[in-house]
């Protein structure tokens, strides 16, 4: 009789931490982190950096992170200017996020502040939010005031980055007021305020000064926010980059919108682009991966904009697009959604030229994708004098539009060799320090004509919860009860 009660206390107590493994597992936000900086607008660059002491710069929150990574806690409202808006290099992986260790502080107001924490970027298009680092953006709000004329600019500068799902784009005053409540991607104008994100770097702020061989593979999730457009490459540097690995944008949510009013041409409508103002080796893969979101405007394959100033463009390699999910809602000029092989603005091409390597393929799941709007229809162009391309489609639909100058021995349709989705994260090791421009030495072997793979698209890394670590404790306390209850036990047989 005493064994079979010891054996319901121990059975109970087992019970008692599974439940609270449970709950702790089930928490939101960021897990707690032995290496964190609080920031906000009230706070000192002199100061600590602890929630009772923040910083006030994003700049230095980075900084004090600089050898390690960890969590960046965005505590109150934090300026993002054009004077402070160039993050310093760092190893590790930075996690900037409001939601920490239990405490959201999106819903506190902090000293001075109307409004709960979230980034304001009261930068332009002329200095980017650069990020010389790896990073995750989650549980984070960021804010376009009315008063920033310029689309905001996100530059990765060739660096792994994550948008989670609760990363969020907010159009408001600094008292929280919101000032545009339309629609974006629908109406006129809407390409002033969403915020764009540069797989590389923009003008040229900081690093990467041009004609720079970029030879790690880069991997970019996003799964929330609102977006003017997300592109591989660069934006108005003096000379040309030149892109040497595989480069590839994740999308499985959040809304691009599409251009409207700047150029009377369907050319500039493109949100997602594998291209831009970058050059590309034999090696290049430029991949497009969507799974979900709402999209208004194009996707768009290779290109190269801009004035000849710039330095010829020379582009190689292959891109792969693959469409497996999502919603495709366009009405521009009564064209419904575009995916363009090529494509350059009206006022030049830059010495644009292909390399004899140079492809696309697309790859389109009709039975998962949503077509809306006015325009239920989607196109995919050709461009045979340029660049080969392949369409895979699972199954011929009217509401599928394939241009006539593809070749019907370049269509197929059926299942697709794509593997499913995966949520593994991509390897992060040390963020690459960008110095000076590495030196050329040996041009790349010339080989066969590269495959063009549709490796599975790379979906953003789960967020952490603060349950993970603290499981191992709660099991570990367990596995500890349980032991002693046996040696108890034993020793009362004795």
């Amino acid at each position: 009789m005493k064994k079979t009660k010891l054996l319901c206390v121990v059975l109970a107590a087992i019970m008692a931490f599974s439940t609270l493994a449970i709950g702790v597992s089930a928490a939101e936000g960021i897990a707690k982190s032995d290496n964190v900086v609080f920031v906000a607008n009230s706070g000192s660059d002199e100061a600590a950096g602890t929630a009772a002491a923040p910083v006030q710069s994003m700049q230095k929150a980075v900084e004090k992170l600089a050898a390690t990574g960890g969590v960046i806690v965005v505590m109150g409202n934090v300026n993002v200017t054009p004077d402070n808006s160039i993050m310093p290099e760092h190893n590790g992986t930075i996690t900037v996020t409001s939601y920490y260790d239990g405490v959201d502080y999106r819903a506190k107001i902090n000293a001075g502040d109307a409004t709960g924490a979230r980034l304001v970027m009261t930068n332009s298009s002329k200095k980017a939010f650069a990020l010389q680092g790896d990073y995750v953006f989650d549980y984070l709000n960021i804010t376009i005031p009315d008063s920033a004329s310029k689309n905001c600019i996100i530059a990765g500068y060739y660096h792994n980055v994550t948008f989670g799902a609760n990363f969020a784009t907010l159009f408001e005053g600094v008292d929280g007021t919101p000032w545009y409540t339309g629609t974006f991607g629908t109406e006129s104008g809407s390409r002033t305020y969403p915020p764009i994100f540069l797989m590389g770097q923009n003008v040229s702020d900081v690093g990467i000064e041009g004609d720079v061989k970029v030879s790690h593979d880069v991997v970019v999730n996003i799964a929330g926010g609102i977006w003017q457009s997300a592109r591989i490459g660069d934006r108005d540097i003096p000379v040309r980059n030149t892109l040497d690995s595989k480069m590839t944008i994740n999308v499985s949510g959040g809304q691009f919108t599409q251009w409207t009013a700047q150029y009377d041409s369907m050319n500039t409508n493109l949100c997602l682009m594998a291209l831009y103002q970058a050059c590309t080796s034999e090696n290049f893969v430029g991949t497009i991966n969507v799974t979900g979101g709402l999209i208004h405007g194009e996707i768009g394959g290779f290109g190269t904009y801009g004035s000849a100033s710039y330095g010829d463009a020379v582009e190689n390699g292959s891109i792969v697009i693959n469409v497996l999910g999502g919603t495709f809602d366009r009405d521009y000029q009564a064209f419904g959604p575009v995916i363009q092989p090529s494509q350059y603005l009206p006022f030049g091409t830059a010495g644009l030229t292909f390399g004899e390597k140079v492809s696309v393929t697309v790859n389109i799941d009709n039975s998962k994708v949503t077509l809306g709007g006015t325009c239920p229809f989607f196109t995919i162009l050709g461009r045979e004098e340029h660049i080969k391309i392949y369409v895979n489609m699972t199954e011929k639909n009217e509401d599928w539009i394939i241009g006539d100058d593809i070749p019907a021995a370049d269509i197929k349709y059926g299942p697709l060799n794509v593997q499913a989705p995966t949520t593994d994260a991509p390897v992060v090791t040390d963020a690459p320090v960008v110095t000076e421009a590495p030196t050329v030495t040996d041009a790349p072997v010339v080989t066969d004509a590269p495959v063009v793979t549709t490796a599975a698209p790379v979906q953003p890394e789960p967020t952490p919860s603060t349950g993970d670590a603290s499981l191992m404790v709660v099991f570990a306390a367990a596995a500890a009860i349980c032991l002693a209850a046996v040696v108890v036990i034993k020793k009362r047989e004795n």
